[in-house]
């Protein structure tokens, strides 16, 4: 079967049900429910249910089987097993009965929706030629993966989707993913990290006041002073270069208007040391400060007026030279 006919049954199959499901207000409206998991259990192991925060939870074995009844107050994401079993390493907690069968669940919307993922991929793997697996799978695993963050936009699986796929994507396309999904799954844990760097990224936008900085820059800022931050890291193969630029940059301005502080990204204290020991100028230089701004990639910088707003974010020295230039 094509890739691209998989994509499309896929589609199909995928719209009905969550056509279905938001029609029913989705997971995301309730105030509690309740569910059961039920599976077979291997080598005789119930899962162990410890780090679920949730009350109330009842489990059952008979005839080699586990039920486990519990009442949740949202939708989460939990691996089910034991330190031998695997169960299944993502299973979506939802109202109703979700069936746990070779690592697999089905029984709600978002369960079913990964597991004829899981099935839509494996299809894919068997499609892809040989010689050129890795970059057809990866087209078509991408493909494949926005397709059912759209059709699952409304309920968990959705979002936890997005929130992976997110993680190699710019943020342009990660905030597109972020807010083309439902309200209520926009505010699911599973979707945190995601929503935390879109976060950041409005806090990081020209005009925006930074409220979280070192005591350094402060003191910068309320002597009426621009400022620059400069995020950068010691293993950036161009750092001496771009150093040696934004030093010449900045020479041009006057010191009463214009201060610099510079904030490395460097996990190593010692190698961050050891990049600024021979720095001639008076800058400050800090190290792992993020001040709440959006760090997508190295080196950045922005320019702070001295009521710590956002004057501009410069991604290159030539960036960061316009910027000043119109302002001085």
């Amino acid at each position: 079967m094509s890739r691209t006919r998989i994509i499309s049954l896929a589609v199909i199959v995928l719209s009905v049900v969550a056509i279905v499901w938001s029609l029913g207000g989705g997971m995301f409206r309730e105030r509690g429910f309740d569910f059961t998991i039920e599976g077979a259990m291997t080598a005789g192991e119930v899962p162990d249910t410890t780090g679920w925060n949730i009350a109330d939870l009842e489990i059952d074995t008979a005839e080699g089987r586990y039920r486990i009844v519990g009442r949740a107050q949202r939708p989460v994401v939990i691996e089910l097993g034991t330190e031998e079993v695997d169960y299944c390493s993502t299973l979506f907690i939802e109202r109703g009965r979700i069936v746990v069968e070779e690592g697999r669940a089905t029984g709600t919307a978002a369960n079913d929706a990964r597991t004829a993922m899981l099935s839509a991929t494996d299809s894919l793997a068997w499609s892809c030629p040989e010689g050129e697996y890795s970059e057809v799978y990866e087209r078509g695993y991408d493909s494949l993966a926005r397709v059912y963050i759209e059709v699952n936009r409304a309920n968990l699986y959705g979002g936890w989707l997005a929130e992976r796929l997110s993680r190699e994507l710019p943020i342009d396309e990660a905030r597109g993913l972020f807010e083309g999904l439902a309200s209520g799954v926009r505010r699911a844990e599973a979707v945190a990290p995601l929503r935390e760097r879109v976060a950041r990224d409005d806090r990081s936008q020209v005009g925006q006041r930074v409220d979280v900085l070192p005591n350094e820059v402060d003191s910068l800022l309320q002597a009426d002073k621009y400022v620059v931050i400069d995020f950068w890291a010691s293993w950036n193969v161009d750092e001496q270069v771009r150093a040696d630029k934004l030093r010449m940059l900045t020479a041009q301005f006057d010191e009463s208007e214009l201060a610099i502080c510079r904030i490395s990204m460097d996990n190593s204290r010692e190698q961050w040391q050891s990049a600024i020991e021979d720095d001639p100028t008076e800058w400050i230089q800090l190290r792992g400060e993020s001040c709440g701004l959006a760090i997508e990639s190295l080196p950045i910088s922005y320019l702070l007026s001295p009521k710590g707003r956002i004057v501009a974010r410069a991604e290159s020295i030539d960036e960061l030279r316009q910027a000043l230039e119109e302002l001085f």
